[in-house]
């Protein structure tokens, strides 16, 4: 049998979010941004944030958020990007409509990075309550 794991501090879980997240979001911007320049940046988007899930998938629940992935755990992980997803794609439809430069689609990251930490996080952890609970066992 093995032990349960108890999900990582925020403190720890943030540290190792900017390096998973940073990386994921380096290689997704800078994709997003060269597409971006070929294809629609929408779609650009759309193809790159997919990519960007499976990347973080294998990341987040042992080394990000220190927990044991399930199947249900994976499906509410995977709806939470949906809907930062949501929110990156309205974003980049503001901007492009606004007259930005398409090139500049990958800074859609600095709106979606920081939503998809404190989702993830909510999402492992079992939400605010255990969140809080964590933090206050040694």
């Amino acid at each position: 049998m093995t032990p349960e794991r108890r999900p990582r501090s925020v403190h720890s879980s943030a540290w190792r979010f900017l390096i998973a997240g940073g990386l994921n979001t380096l290689v997704t911007g800078i994709l997003l941004s060269l597409l971006a320049t070929v294809i629609d940046p929408r779609l650009a988007y759309t193809l790159v944030y997919a990519f960007g899930i499976a990347m973080s998938l294998t990341l987040a629940g042992g080394f990000v958020f220190g927990v044991r992935m399930t199947r249900r755990l994976a499906a509410r992980y995977v709806a939470m990007y949906v809907v930062v997803y949501l929110i990156g794609l309205a974003v980049i439809w503001a901007a492009v409509r606004a007259g930005a430069p398409e090139e500049w689609s990958g800074a859609v990251g600095l709106v979606t990075a920081p939503l998809t930490f404190l989702g993830g996080r909510l999402v492992m952890t079992g939400g605010l309550r255990a969140a809080a609970e964590t933090e206050r066992t040694p």
